[in-house]
């Protein structure tokens, strides 16, 4: 048995504890409980008060935590493993989205199943040494390499199971969907042990078709949707709408998550109103991508005309974080890309996604939620109820690291952090970049 004394816990992320009888900091600016933990077997057997005689357990091991901040692992929940690390072969000069799309359409001739495995393993051995515990990665689908990348990913899934919890999800145009080859399309993803079927809905006068023919497909499978949807700065683009309303429409009972939802922050208040609606009665889980979408979005009108001449954005460029969270819709926030056209930097460090959206949304408006972004939200998304929380019963796949609070925890991002593994803390390290260079 294992007793972690004097830890402290984000209030959000416990569950089956009463945390009103644990003593507490502020919760507007330090929203934690003072706790000690039992461990058993891997297990979390009891949250305890800190103090107090320990248990009567004569093989007793007791670690002082020294007040430092601990955490469950964290989850990812919207990747692109098939697209990670092409950045130095296949750069976006101009940062924008469609020179992004064109440079990746290029370099996927260079797709090979020993690419795509050198270049996901890399990735998911950072998101490993980090302290991630579930990743979800979208596969470009519906192209001759489609069958490679997934089966490339099933076996990294089989790979990594114990350490990484790895889903999948098909990426392509939801407009196949509706055409002879959409039964095809949907079943090819799950033939490799996707966890849902997904697409990037446009706007055009068939969307409602389209979005209805992608539902039946998935009812018929009895699979959920996770979709790219409204990444633009266009307030015309209301796809997000469109899928709320195909969600009720088609009375749709498996998970709806939907992606980016960048247009809604620039659309008037009516229409997010309405939009926002519409989401909560459909029950659509959102996403945000923050550093990806503050890295791309507002370029097309910023763009840079020539070297030394880009302008400041205007926005940033994420959807309304604080606002779905208020209403009580699944928020939760995730990498995207890593080091490819899409965003130019990344390691898949979640502490880095949740600390960039601290700031960048304002999150620090409501601090004693803001850490559910990277844990209980994407545990919920994923159908994965016994990650993300910190719970009696469930494993202790816990993140320890040395800040005491929230503003020493979020002050210093490059601090040193712990993984709670079969009993043990290790502190993995982060594959050298040369792991990447071809054999």
């Amino acid at each position: 048995m294992i007793l972690l004394e004097n830890c402290r816990l984000p209030t959000c992320v416990l569950s089956g504890v009463d945390a009103g009888a644990l003593p507490s900091g502020d919760p507007l600016v330090n929203p934690v409980v003072e706790a000690r933990l039992v461990i058993k077997n891997g297990r979390i057997e009891a949250i305890e008060p800190p103090g107090g005689a320990p248990p009567d357990q004569p093989d007793l091991e007791v670690t002082d935590m020294k007040g430092a901040l601990l955490l469950p692992r964290f989850l990812d929940a919207h990747v692109h493993l098939d697209k990670a690390h092409t950045w130095d072969r296949a750069p976006n000069r101009s940062g924008t989205f469609a020179e992004a799309i064109d440079i990746l359409g290029r370099d996927r001739d260079r797709w090979d199943e020993d690419d795509l495995y050198r270049r996901a393993n890399y990735t998911l051995k950072c998101a490993w040494a980090h302290g991630t515990t579930a990743v979800r990665t979208h596969l470009d689908t519906g192209l001759p390499l489609s069958e490679t990348s997934h089966r490339v990913m099933a076996g990294l899934r089989r790979e990594w199971a114990g350490k990484i919890e790895l889903q999948s999800v098909s990426l392509c145009s939801v407009e196949a969907y509706a055409t002879e080859a959409g039964p095809a399309l949907a079943d090819l993803p799950l033939r490799h042990g996707a966890s849902a079927i997904g697409g990037m809905p446009v706007m055009n006068p068939r969307l409602e078709d389209q979005l209805d023919a992608l539902l039946r497909l998935a009812s018929e499978r009895g699979c959920g949707v996770d979709l790219h949807v409204d990444e633009s700065g266009d307030p015309e683009a209301r796809t997000l709408l469109a899928v709320a309303e195909a969600v009720l429409r088609n009375g749709f009972a498996h998970t709806v998550t939907c992606g980016h939802c960048c247009s809604l922050a620039v659309q008037p208040p009516e229409v997010r109103r309405t939009t926002m609606e519409k989401v909560r009665a459909a029950g659509i889980h959102i996403i945000s991508l923050p550093l990806c979408n503050l890295y791309l979005q507002d370029r097309v009108a910023h763009g840079e005309k020539e070297a030394g001449q880009a302008e400041t954005p205007s926005w940033r460029g994420i959807t309304l974080i604080n606002e779905w969270m208020r209403q009580g819709t699944v928020t939760a926030c995730a990498s995207d890309n890593v080091r490819d056209a899409f965003y130019a930097y990344g390691d898949l460090d979640a502490f880095e996604v949740l600390l960039t959206s601290i700031r960048a949304a304002h999150l620090d408006n409501q601090l004693q939620r803001a850490v559910e972004v990277v844990t209980t939200a994407p545990a919920t998304i994923m159908d994965l109820p016994r990650h993300g929380r910190i719970a009696p019963g469930l494993p202790a796949r816990l993140i320890a690291f040395e800040g005491r609070s929230f503003s020493e925890w979020l002050s210093r991002p490059r601090q040193p952090r712990r993984l709670f593994e079969n009993d043990r803390w290790i502190q993995p390290a982060v594959p050298h970049p040369a792991e990447l260079d071809p054999a």
